[in-house]
């Protein structure tokens, strides 16, 4: 009986392959067929997602324009590609998809503001040493990732940024398809220039400045649940959004120049350091937590200490104990220290951002116990304000049964900050759905919703105001840059590292980004320059996406020696199936690994 189970299933997913390499045609050429390919390479793609398993087949689609052909179209799990790539069991170098290894696969990145491309690009990290499965070497890259990673100058550290871009914009080492946006909502009469979307997609952004004229009162709807609530353990995406309000550290990420999202002062009002290791600190002689108390050097020291200590448990002590030690903290006076890190770190600035808690508060209670002690005084009526910092707000209550959070404004914060939040009143609000957000938005009921409601421009009701944010993540073709013919270039027609980088040219310039993103993303994206995300510290904008052009693609195929006289020009794209129906059949479908050989397009 299970054979014959295991026969249907096989026979079932062979009829489904069949369809969809049917149905999804990505093209309208002027003639039936495409001549043969001069060529054919692999593809590997990861079989978690719908929306990347359609791009993958438009790409299976798109290349025979080209001469191009695809021999194994492959969406397997993680462990199988992570041992066909940077986790490749040797021998090395990682070889070809036909010898074990891969020739093109399709991954995605997620990233922060700050980037640090060494273990990607840089020739030392081939596996086994490190995540390069590209394989891309070039000595002007190793020299533009070194001085990037070791640069404690902002300027600096932003020109080598764009030197490792343009690097990376000329070899092609992989195609950036596109970067996801993350659409939010808002009052119609929201002062956007208030706000800044990137710092509070990530949790860096109080509300300080957000205004909306004639109101008082600010409602954030949010599609969770919250749990944490002490700063140093929250875990939760938008139990640090909240806290981010309450708590702050010596320095913030400030989104006026000439900070453009990197750190400026907060509790610090001077900081220096020669070498990224040790940092002579000022205090803000006039800084206070939200119950009028002094903030001190001893409230940095003894933040600091917790955050190492055993006992406490931070969940990302990994990250924290190379730097930090419990020596790492000297007061020379109240409103003066000195930081001595363990390491230098050209992103250094982060580990001064560490939330400053008040002593006076949390130093009675044990490490170990502040966790539950702060869902204590949280739920707990006469309790709520002691989740207070130096931040703009404090807890004022916490509505567990119908899962609200309610600040008030820190009425001490303009005192050292000379800034007063335009709201007395912020509430995050977790009491909507899908369902229930749009009327709550027309109503005025909801002042700004989060990116997780909504999923499509077209969603968006007339009257509400919305803003596309970048995500940080990157989509891409990761191609293995030691493949005889898309990589070293030497089986060619004219053998050379550089027709391999027109081939590799070729296929970004057939790469239909602005339909991937509309069709399969409602949108919400932005097409792929490089692998450094739009939006990070350093991006260079002046670089612009490689264009859907079959013109310039053939163009580079034959600077690569290869006949073209026989393919037709022509970049319509037209789609059998809409991406619903898509999204249905490949649901259905689940994450089954799909294998299939020899797909030829005549």
């Amino acid at each position: 009986m299970r054979n014959k189970k295991n026969t249907k299933k096989s026979l079932f997913m062979l009829l489904m392959i069949m369809f969809l390499t049917t149905v999804f045609t990505v093209t309208n050429n002027l003639q039936a067929e495409y001549p043969d390919p001069f060529f054919s390479v692999s593809f590997l793609a990861p079989s978690t997602g719908p929306s990347r398993n359609q791009y993958v087949i438009t790409m299976a689609d798109q290349l025979p324009k080209i001469g191009i052909g695809i021999d194994v179209l492959g969406y397997t799990g993680w462990v199988e590609i992570s041992q066909r790539t940077w986790g490749h069991p040797g021998p090395y170098p990682v070889p070809t998809y036909e010898e074990g290894g891969f020739d093109i696969l399709f991954v995605g990145w997620g990233w922060g503001f700050d980037i640090d491309l060494t273990e990607l690009f840089e020739s030392s990290y081939w596996p086994p040493n490190g995540d390069n499965f590209y394989q891309y070497s070039r000595p002007e890259m190793d020299w533009a990732i070194g001085n990037h990673s070791q640069s404690y100058v902002l300027a600096d550290r932003i020109q080598y940024a764009h030197a490792i871009q343009a690097l990376l914009y000329e070899d092609v080492p992989t195609a950036t398809i596109f970067s996801p946006l993350h659409l939010y909502t808002m009052n119609p009469n929201f002062d956007q220039k208030s706000w800044n979307g990137h710092l509070w997609d990530n949790s860096y952004q109080d509300m300080t400045n957000w205004s909306i004229p004639g109101q008082t009162e600010f409602r954030y709807a949010v599609p969770a649940d919250f749990k944490d609530f002490h700063p140093m353990k929250a875990v939760n995406f938008y139990d640090d959004q909240w806290l981010h309000q309450i708590y702050g550290g010596l320095v913030e990420r400030t989104p006026e120049a000439p900070y453009n999202n990197d750190f400026g002062p907060y509790g610090a009002i001077a900081w220096t350091s020669s070498d990224g290791l040790t940092y002579d600190i000022q205090i803000n002689p006039n800084l206070v937590f939200a119950d009028g108390t002094k903030c001190n050097a001893s409230d940095v020291e003894y933040s600091y200490d917790l955050l190492i200590n055993p006992n406490f448990d931070h969940p990302d002590y990994r990250y924290y104990s190379p730097y930090i030690t419990n020596e790492s903290v000297v007061i020379n006076s109240e409103f003066d220290l000195t930081i001595t890190f363990n390491e230098s770190y050209a992103f250094q600035n982060r580990n001064l951002a560490i939330e400053i808690l008040p002593k006076h508060i949390w130093e009675s209670i044990a490490p170990a116990d502040q966790d539950n002690q702060a869902v204590i005084w949280a739920t707990n009526d006469t309790h709520d304000s002691n989740i207070m910092g130096i931040g703009p707000y404090y807890l004022f209550d916490y509505d567990e049964t119908n899962g609200i959070i309610h600040l008030k404004r820190n009425e001490y914060f303009s005192n050292w900050s000379s800034v007063t939040p335009n709201f007395d009143d912020i509430f995050f609000d977790s009491r909507y759905n899908v369902l229930t957000i749009l009327p709550a938005l027309v109503a005025g009921d909801v002042d700004m919703a989060d990116t997780l409601y909504l999923n499509r421009l077209s969603d968006v009701p007339a009257g509400v105001k919305y803003e596309l944010v970048d995500d940080f993540q990157t989509q891409e073709m990761a191609f293995n840059n030691l493949h005889p013919i898309i990589g070293t270039g030497e089986l060619c027609p004219i053998s050379s590292l550089e027709s391999g980088k027109h081939v590799r040219k070729a296929m970004s310039h057939i790469i239909p980004r602005e339909f991937i993103i509309d069709d399969g993303f409602g949108g919400l994206g932005t097409p792929g320059v490089t692998p450094y995300p739009r939006g990070a510290i350093g991006f260079d904008d002046s670089l612009e996406p490689f264009e859907y052009n079959l013109s310039l693609a053939l163009q580079h195929m034959s600077l690569a020696g290869y006949d073209m006289s026989q393919f037709f020009v022509d970049s319509s794209i037209k789609v059998g199936l809409g991406f619903k129906t898509i999204l249905s059949i490949l649901a259905f479908t689940g994450a089954s690994i799909l294998i299939f050989r020899g797909q030829r397009r005549k």
